[in-house]
């Protein structure tokens, strides 16, 4: 994974020295919406174990993609970044991250990848058994209700979070509350 970092970078700046928009990957679209609705409906009644296997064929796609450059333009890393963005390990999320930061770079208007770098960066901090800073990450109480994951209030801001597209702190706790 780690081999693949200087990759992306590289297609990062072919991308970006080019003066005419890329084309997005259709394939990469198509595997974004399979990963979006196989998680679509109530979160109980979904099979997480046919999702967990689904989830590692579309990374391992995605793997293939990024080493054959075929992640060129904003959308597609943002895609490739949502799709790692639901991996098993640190290592995935490390590279949600990257790939979402990357997309945020070639397109600052991608409004869906500036969630998607918070929602990674949390969920990063969740992994490393941290408290996340933008509040977009929820577990499940021993209870069996769900929660926002624990947030580091002084590390940003309801500004911040805005800037992002995250909700203020107050509203995802809501959430939090309507969750089933």
């Amino acid at each position: 994974m780690r081999k693949l970092i200087p990759t992306v970078f590289a297609a990062v700046l072919s991308a970006a020295a080019s003066a005419q928009p890329t084309p997005s990957n259709p394939t990469l679209a198509k595997l974004t919406a399979d990963d979006q609705s196989a998680r679509s409906g109530a979160m109980k009644d979904i099979d997480w174990s046919k999702v967990s296997v689904e989830d590692a064929a579309r990374r391992s796609q995605v793997l293939e993609f990024l080493k054959q450059g075929m992640v060129r333009s904003a959308e597609d890393y943002c895609n490739a970044a949502l799709i790692f963005q639901h991996g098993d390990t640190v290592e995935d999320i490390r590279l949600a991250y990257s790939l979402a930061t990357t997309s945020r770079a070639l397109g600052p208007d991608e409004q869906r990848c500036r969630w998607l770098s918070a929602a990674a960066w949390d969920r990063l901090l969740m992994r490393l058994k941290k408290p996340q800073w933008y509040g977009t990450q929820f577990t499940k109480s021993p209870t069996g209700t769900w929660e926002l994951y624990l947030v580091d209030e002084t590390a940003v801001n309801d500004n911040d979070r805005a800037e992002l597209g995250v909700p203020p702190l107050a509203t995802s706790r809501a959430r939090a509350a309507g969750l089933k």
